[in-house]
């Protein structure tokens, strides 16, 4: 299945550092490890130690997979390290930021400790474990669930897209859809040492009871000691990009608990006059940082950083509006996935993919089924990019109480470690559970209504632990428009919605001929028919390409060379995608809030629903997108959808103004052409106030040929400054 190309083409962000000390008081353990399998007849921790197995290198962090790795199961990592001097009343802590998906963990041969859930940060008091020469053993166990049994309506792993999606290795369904294993160490690892406590987290959330100009900041400690004692807690919170007012707290606590034992210490500290953070084009991204200190008379114990910024969201339901900071807010998502493997992606690698949805003015990301690395959510605070935050929980899933317990437990963890970003407004809970996902009858003899309805039920209780974010349940099917790929066809898009949310629409298209000979083998370019059981199409479906779907439903023409199939797939993507997010757009809160495009980008060397290819090259799809997702646009509304020659048909033009600003006396121009002759022109005045959307005029037109009509028009406010431009063709066809 062409896998050799897919390993070839991931081999990236796996570079790593010999261990060194980051700071006085942590040390890093990055580096080259080794890794030996661990499955069965492996699985003993006393042979892992032993000096007879043919120990390998392998970087950490990485996912074993794009490191070279292509392993199921279990995995033995090892490394030694130098420790720091003894002192009196040192504590060591070792911290694992994320490993996939399951980790037991022995230091110099005494166990420590175990954890589940790939993205969570996690640590262990190793202080009586620790000496000056140690070994670290861990053994990562990233399963392969069992089809039919446990896979996929069952699964046990929280780990969402990165065991089933549509745009994993191997598609959603087929036998091979667990490839390439996305488990690992694959977020660094660090030793801390401090004396006597030691800061595990900080959570900040703000309170707006006393109004946005007087905030609360509402600041949780989460911290051990390896004896009960006095100290002094200092909270500092201060201006981090911008020049602003210092906020301090400071006060005698007592410490409790043990080194084992999490503590939590609540801090609320009043902002008033406070600089609040907007998302891009509706102000500063102004944040700040958290500085924590626990100390006692013989000076610092620990110190901790975090940051956070002061932003209001909540859920008008009177209008059906999302509203920040006292503003409402029209949506203009997308759904993003940076890739299966996300210790590839650096924050080099976010900052270039949101700045390419910000181009396409994308103002928000569903971060789709999973949780990345802390690298996205502080790439998107500090460019003001919004986010929904889906939790790794993807269809179906084991239906026991035990388990429902444990997903709610993980969301609690999000929250927690997660909590503190401005730019995530939205918890989500499980995407299309089986309870709420009619389509699974069909194709699952074990289905039943009510699965797996106790879990999601559960991970949103949790969710809603956070007062400050809006919680979407559940991500229900009855939100997904599938229109022109799933069923039905591109105008079922101009009908009316049927939710204020849709968070997902689009199609697939292939991408451009470069992009896509480094995906399908030269002898597999061309498939001798368009029928979907057609051997030829193998290489394209485990690569995610869906031609019952294409050429079924979609009914997209294979014409008669690659070409000709890339242009007509690119074409049917951009038709999808400029219908679906104008006509919703000219819906703006009757019900439609939020729209989120599905796929932002190509999670790996595949073909999918994305508008940008997995090179980052954009498709048409792209542009279609970046031109209706214009703040301000002139939207063209088909109201005729079949035109023919001499008879009249009909065209709305709409102005939306997504913005916070009026524009008066603003100026609407149109013309259009047929063949190269100019069939109308005209223009007309109007008012564009602040954050609205209103049909402006009809027109009526009589094509004299069966030739292709092309609607162009602009926006312009007073002064002559173009505010937003559209265009789009009519097929005129004789009958």
């Amino acid at each position: 299945m062409n896998k050799g190309i897919l390993c070839g083409a991931l081999l990236l962000g796996c570079a790593t550092q010999a261990a060194q000390p980051t700071s006085t008081d942590s040390l890093s353990l990055d580096g080259r490890w080794q890794y030996h399998d661990a499955n069965p007849p492996f699985a003993d921790m006393t042979q892992a130690t032993g000096a007879s197995l043919p120990w390998k290198t392998i970087p950490v962090p990485a996912n074993w997979y794009s490191a070279g790795v292509n392993h199921q199961g279990a995995l033995w990592y090892r490394t030694h390290f130098t420790g720091p001097e003894r002192s009196a009343d040192r504590m060591a802590t070792l911290i694992f930021n994320a490993v996939d998906y399951q980790a037991d963990v022995w230091l110099n041969k005494r166990f420590i400790g175990r954890h589940e859930g790939y993205f969570q940060r996690f640590q262990f008091d190793v202080t009586r474990a620790l000496r000056q020469q140690n070994q670290l053993l861990v053994k990562v166990n990233s399963p392969f669930e069992a089809p039919g049994k446990i896979w996929p309506l069952h699964k046990q792993a929280i780990k969402g897209v990165l065991s089933q999606h549509d745009t994993r290795p191997g598609g959603a369904w087929s036998s091979e859809a667990q490839d390439a294993n996305s488990g690992g160490i694959w977020q660094p690892v660090t030793l801390h040492i401090s004396r006597g406590a030691v800061i595990d987290n900080i959570t900040a959330l703000p309170d707006w009871r006393n109004g946005l100009d007087n905030p609360t900041l509402n600041i949780r400690l989460d911290y051990r000691v390896n004896r009960p004692r006095e100290a002094r807690l200092t909270v500092r919170l201060v201006p981090l990009n911008f020049t602003g007012k210092r906020y301090e707290h400071t006060r005698r606590v007592k410490l409790t608990g043990s080194a084992q034992t999490p503590m939590p210490l609540a801090v609320s500290v009043q902002m008033p006059r406070a600089r609040l953070w907007w998302p891009y084009a509706y102000g500063a991204q102004n944040l700040y940082r958290i500085e924590a200190t626990l100390s006692d008379v013989h000076g610092i114990m620990d110190q901790k950083q975090g940051q956070t910024g002061l932003r209001e969201i909540r859920w008008a339901p009177d209008n059906h509006a999302w509203m920040l900071n006292g503003h409402r807010l029209f949506i203009r998502g997308t759904n993003y996935i940076g890739s299966p493997w996300l210790g590839t992606m650096t924050r080099a690698l976010y900052r270039r993919d949101l700045q390419l949805m910000r181009d396409a003015h994308i103002n928000a990301v569903r971060v789709h089924a999973h949780v990345a690395s802390q690298a996205l959510y502080d790439q998107a605070d500090e460019s003001g990019m919004l986010i929904w935050q889906d939790m790794p929980l993807q269809w179906g899933y084991d239906d026991s109480a035990a388990f429902a317990h444990k997903a709610s437990r993980q969301a609690k963890d999000l929250l927690k470690q997660w909590g503190n970003h401005p730019s995530v407004i939205v918890w989500a809970g499980q995407n299309e559970p089986p309870f709420d996902s009619p389509w699974m009858k069909q194709r699952f003899a074990d289905w039943t209504p009510d699965l797996n309805r106790p879990l999601a039920e559960s991970v949103a209780a949790a969710l809603r632990e956070d007062p400050s974010r809006i919680v979407h349940r559940w991500s229900s099917v009855t939100e997904h428009y599938w229109q022109g790929w799933y069923f039905g066809v591109p105008t079922d898009f101009l009908k009316a919605a049927q939710s204020s949310i849709i968070s997902e629409f689009g199609a697939q298209a292939l991408p451009g001929m470069a992009t896509l000979r480094t995906i399908i083998p030269a002898n597999k370019m061309w498939p001798a028919t368009a029928a979907p059981d057609d051997p030829g199409w193998d290489v394209w479906k485990y690569h995610d390409f869906q031609p019952a779907e294409a050429f079924g439903i979609a009914k997209l023409s294979r014409g008669r060379t690659p070409e000709e199939f890339i242009a007509n797939t690119q074409a049917y993507q951009a038709e999808v995608v400029q219908m679906a997010a104008e006509s919703y757009r000219r819906q703006r809160y009757q019900p439609v809030a939020a729209l989120f495009q599905f796929m932002f980008s190509e999670t790996w060397p595949s073909i999918n629903w994305a508008v940008v290819d997995y090179r980052r090259i954009p498709k048409k799809g792209y542009f279609a997108l970046q031109k209706a997702y214009q703040p301000v646009l002139p939207s063209i509304e088909p109201i005729t959808l079949t035109w023919h020659p001499g008879e009249r048909g009909r065209i709305g033009l709409w102005a939306i103004n997504d913005r916070w600003l009026n524009y008066p006396d603003a100026r609407l121009s149109w013309f259009v052409l047929q063949g190269g002759r100019e069939l109308a022109r005209g223009s007309l005045t109007l008012d564009l106030p602040a954050d609205s959307g209103h049909k402006v005029t009809e027109l009526a037109l009589v094509p004299p040929t069966a030739q292709t009509l092309l609607l162009v028009t602009e926006l312009q406010d007073h002064a002559g400054n173009t505010l937003g431009k559209n265009s789009r063709y009519f097929s005129v066809t004789a009958k």
